[in-house]
């Protein structure tokens, strides 16, 4: 038998005791993560991981071999901005079938004044990077370009926990070790290409 506690603490105890007692309910794919069942978060958690590593490394991938094709396609263009505006169009066709296929899951609404704001400079900030990156691989080589673009991964780890707070950045001491080897190996690859 438990002892007797006080109202607050014996409520936290009753509800903790329900969740661990109460076997998890099946989850709907679509309910968002806030409403899922307390109980099935370290799950989810791990899974969502997984799905973000890759999601990245298709990034990565996408990312990596974009200016190859963009090198090329700079060839027959009289101006990088024309081959940004081409790029441009195919990406929001991509992103409009997507968007098509997955019409159900898009109900929610940006309810924020500052996630819009956050949304506009993004895309802002992706636009006018794209240009860049667009007019750079028309000026110099690939490896060079990718090798520079490197630098993003400082920034991020220095402005992301100023931005969007520590508790969703944690920028740890082995973090900064793999972004020191990342840009003394751009560096390389830079100095041995000039």
């Amino acid at each position: 038998a438990r002892r007797s506690q006080p109202g607050a603490a014996r409520a936290a105890v009753q509800q903790r005791d329900a969740i661990v007692e109460s076997p998890v309910p099946p989850q709907d794919d679509e309910a968002p993560f806030a409403e899922r069942a307390p109980s099935s978060v370290a799950t989810l958690t791990r899974s969502r991981r997984r799905a973000g590593i890759a999601a990245a490394l298709g990034t990565a991938f996408c990312w990596a071999l974009s200016p190859i094709f963009i090198r090329e396609g700079l060839e027959g263009l009289p101006s990088p901005l024309l081959g940004v505006t081409v790029s441009m169009v195919a990406s929001a066709v991509v992103v409009g079938v997507v968007l098509a296929a997955r019409r159900r899951r898009l109900g929610d609404r940006i309810d924020s004044r500052t996630a819009l704001g956050f949304k506009v400079a993004a895309g802002l900030l992706v636009g006018l990077s794209t240009w860049m990156r667009w007019i750079a691989l028309d000026l110099t080589t690939v490896a060079v370009v990718l090798s520079v673009n490197s630098i993003s991964v400082p920034t991020v780890l220095l402005l992301a926990p100023l931005v969007v707070g520590r508790h969703h950045e944690r920028v740890t001491p082995r973090l900064w070790l793999g972004a020191a080897l990342v840009i003394a190996g751009s560096l390389v690859l830079i100095l041995k290409g000039s």
